[in-house]
């Protein structure tokens, strides 16, 4: 998979490659830290209830979210998804319009969560409260 996530002090950043990048229609997020409001792991299925409109990228029920979705309910935000078949994914909220939510597919995703959480102001919940789930 070709998602990696940076944590800066200041910034998160998404850079993909290979078919993500591809089916995405996306190369890179830069997301400062000021702008997150929270970063948590989810099972798949609750996330999906917040996948709106596919607006760019692909999609097949069951196997692949990756691109922009709107968010219904919410008129001109957008959301970017890059998710495959995984049980669990990161679900990182911001305060912007585009992207107001990342939702990635990632190994390390508990450890994402706490760290970004930490850098946002300890917005955190993951599936036991801490990176290596203590």
């Amino acid at each position: 998979m070709g998602v990696d996530v940076l944590v800066h002090d200041d910034r998160v950043t998404v850079d993909l490659s290979g078919l993500d990048q591809v089916w995405s229609l996306a190369r890179h997020y830069d997301i400062p830290t000021s702008h997150i409001t929270s970063a948590r792991v989810v099972p798949l299925a609750e996330a999906r209830e917040g996948l709106g409109w596919r607006m760019g990228g692909a999609f097949w029920p069951g196997t692949v979210a990756a691109g922009h979705f709107t968010v219904p309910g919410r008129k001109g935000a957008r959301q970017f998804w890059c998710v495959y078949r995984d049980a669990d994914v990161l679900v990182v909220e911001t305060d912007l319009e585009r992207p107001c939510r990342l939702v990635l597919q990632h190994p390390d995703r508990d450890f994402l969560a706490w760290i970004i959480g930490e850098r946002a102001g300890g917005q955190m919940v993951g599936e036991a409260g801490g990176p290596t789930g203590e």
